[in-house]
């Protein structure tokens, strides 16, 4: 659990440090809680308590909800109480309700968020909320400076408790270019650092990139945590690039055993 909570430490400084310099992405974690009747949750203020950042210093694009209603037809918005615009009903029934499957949450996205009262959410109705992932983009300063922008960018992707079972192949960049507006070509890669876990021990993870591989990465497994959504059931494991890869090279990242996914932070250095 040490081992855990420190790596989970170091990448939110990391964070903390650089938000301005690139894009990120923030997940706050309300782990399945269940919110009745009118309640606003003060998102400024769990980005402190969970990330230690300010999120005045944020430029927020988007704002994702991942929740779901008892009965169908509960609201959430962003905005002040009363705000009656873009207000969202969010689908349920209440035969998934106490489900924890992912597929019985919906996912809304709210886009651009006012500064301050963008992040107030609101819920009306009976809900269980399981994260809110709160979307940066990059300070227009920074990609206008005289230095190119950033020199270099952890990024965040978020994989959902993905289950992999036997050998998977997961193509960094594709994710890269479908994600974020990075090029990954114009960057190399440092390191990749994933939030996982294996049912079993002896699950692998390791890079490839233009027929070299890194280190290999062996998972311990308890059978017990391995359907659980808990943060602290995962495990941080950073795997160091195998060299400075040219831009033509591919950066995979390979998966054997049965292995739950939550993140995996991307390290980069600008060419």
């Amino acid at each position: 659990m040490m081992k855990k909570l420190s790596m989970r430490l170091l990448f939110t400084f990391f964070l903390s440090i650089s938000t301005t310099a690139h894009a990120d992405v923030f997940h706050l974690q309300f782990n399945d809680e269940i919110y009745g009747g009118h309640q606003t949750l003060d998102l400024q203020n769990e980005l402190h308590d969970q990330y230690q950042v300010d999120a005045r210093h944020l430029f927020i694009d988007r704002i994702a909800v991942n929740i779901k209603s008892l009965f169908g037809g509960g609201q959430i918005w962003l905005g002040s109480r009363y705000s009656q615009n873009d207000r969202r009903f969010v689908n349920g029934q209440a035969g998934n309700f106490n489900n924890p499957a992912d597929w019985t949450f919906n996912q809304v996205t709210f886009t651009k968020p006012q500064a301050k009262s963008g992040l107030q959410l609101h819920l009306n109705g009976q809900f269980r909320l399981r994260e809110v992932a709160i979307y940066t983009k990059l300070d227009p300063a920074a990609a206008d400076s005289t230095n190119g922008g950033q020199d270099e960018a952890y990024i965040s992707l978020p994989m959902h408790h993905l289950e992999l079972n036997g050998l998977n192949s997961v193509d960094i960049k594709q994710l890269l270019r479908n994600d974020t507006r990075l090029n990954p070509d114009d960057f190399y890669l440092n390191s990749i650092m994933v939030a996982l876990k294996s049912r079993q021990d002896g699950a692998q993870a390791w890079l490839e990139s233009g027929g070299l591989i890194s280190e290999l990465a062996i998972l311990h497994g308890a059978a017990q945590e391995f359907e659980s959504h808990e943060l602290a059931s995962y495990d941080y494991r950073t795997i160091n690039a195998v060299q400075y890869t040219n831009e033509a090279l591919p950066w995979v990242i390979k998966f054997n055993g049965d292995i739950r996914l939550y993140e995996i932070v991307i390290h980069m250095a600008k060419r």
